[in-house]
């Protein structure tokens, strides 16, 4: 006798198996997790974490720049002129006295040629007035001696006769004898006359040569200026150094007063490095500084930081110590470090970012056993390039969370996936 089977009980049994076995797996695994009450869950990828360590830490600040000249000219003209030749180019070495660059301007080379004519007819007009006074002095001298002769003449006649009349000799009558006194006042009068005459004319010989003196000291001085112009024509360079800029060219017309070539010297430099901002803080004077010039390392020292900030930076300039290496010259691209302070036995770590030397800050910590970062209140110390010390809130081998929070920073705890 055939048993009928009921096929509905035979297809239920393995589906009540398998649902007991998914429930169970369900709760192993709810076992296995230990309930978080974070707010936020965050992917591990996205994080970049750094551990806090003790030590001694060493403050430096870094910023990148060049190299510039200690010693910049411009070589400019005080004429106008057209630019004829250009002797040196940009990057050329150059020694003091070399030929730069020539300029033409025929109305000035003609101008102190009129110079000369007028300084040559004015010192041969000068050597015919003094042949013209000398002659009249002359003229002026015999004729004072003339005088001077006729006077002692009328004294010799008057004192022989005065000395006849002494001794009672009657053969010269008073009338006369009074004639020959009188004409010995007059020979005398006329003497000191002609004397005084002579003195005023020394005198106006003596203002005469001044006079053409001055003007040929003008005229002397006009030519040596237009000479100096036609000399400047030809620009030189006016120390040992590079041709930094030649921004001229062929035909080109220049005034006076333009710039004509920017000159450096190569031998001495100083390092212009740019300081972002936030960390100029603790830059002083006087604070050392190794500068790289990516073959070598050269020390120095600030001698100038700039009150103004440009760009988020702040310019310093470091007067470079010793030797220079061959490949040191104008706007070679360098980075600098700047020492500011060595402390010993502190707490420092990685700088987060935002994170600000001398404040109050909040990071996240990490909590290896729950796999959780907890926000933590802590007080910042000093920044170097990389690091910032940590005065209170962290231990030695905590660590923290370095990357940017900013989407989350409003929870307090963050599961870490």
């Amino acid at each position: 006798m055939d048993i009928v089977r009921d096929s509905k009980k035979s297809k239920r049994k393995p589906l009540l198996i398998a649902g007991a076995v998914g429930v169970l797996v369900v709760g192993v695994i709810g076992l296995m997790i230990k309930p978080s009450n974070a707010s936020y869950v965050v992917d591990k990828d996205a994080l970049l974490f750094a551990t806090v360590e003790q030590g001694d830490m060493k403050v430096r600040v870094r910023g990148t720049g060049v190299l510039a000249s200690k010693d910049i000219r411009w070589l400019a003209t005080d004429v106008a002129g057209r630019v004829e030749r250009i002797v040196t180019k940009a990057g050329a070495l150059v020694k003091k006295g070399d030929v730069i660059l020539e300029l033409s301007n025929p109305q000035l080379v003609q101008q102190m040629q009129d110079f000369g004519w007028q300084l040559e007819e004015m010192q041969a007009e000068t050597t015919a007035l003094e042949v013209s006074l000398e002659s009249q002095l002359l003229d002026q001298e015999t004729v004072v001696l003339n005088e001077q002769l006729n006077y002692e003449r009328a004294k010799l006649t008057f004192d022989a006769e005065n000395s006849l009349l002494t001794q009672g000799v009657i053969a010269i009558s008073k009338i006369k004898h009074q004639e020959a006194q009188i004409e010995v006042k007059r020979f005398k009068q006329r003497w000191d006359l002609e004397k005084k005459r002579l003195a005023k004319r020394r005198e106006n010989h003596d203002a005469q040569r001044l006079s053409y003196k001055a003007k040929l000291k003008r005229l002397s001085h006009s030519l040596a200026r237009a000479q100096k112009q036609v000399d400047n024509l030809t620009v030189r360079a006016s120390m040992d150094s590079i041709v930094q800029e030649m921004p001229l060219e062929l035909g080109q017309q220049v005034n006076p007063g333009n710039n004509l070539a920017r000159l450096a010297r190569s031998s001495l430099f100083i390092a212009e490095l740019r300081i972002p901002e936030k960390l100029i803080k603790n830059v002083k004077i006087s604070q050392a500084v190794s500068v790289d010039t990516r073959s070598s390392i050269i020390k120095g020292h600030i001698i100038r930081i700039d009150p103004a900030v440009v760009n988020g930076t702040v310019q310093v300039d470091v007067d470079l110590l010793g030797e220079l290496p061959i490949e040191a010259r104008p706007d070679l691209t360098i980075d600098g470090v700047i020492d500011i302070a060595d402390i010993e036995n502190t707490l420092f770590v990685k700088r987060p970012m935002y994170a600000k030397n001398d404040t109050q800050g909040r990071v996240y910590v990490l909590d290896e056993q729950s796999q959780e970062v907890v926000k933590r209140d802590i007080e910042y110390g000093q920044t170097s390039n990389q690091f910032i010390e940590i005065k209170s809130g962290l231990k030695p081998g905590e660590s923290i969370v370095v990357s940017d929070v900013t989407a989350w920073q409003s929870h307090q705890k963050v599961s870490i996936n």
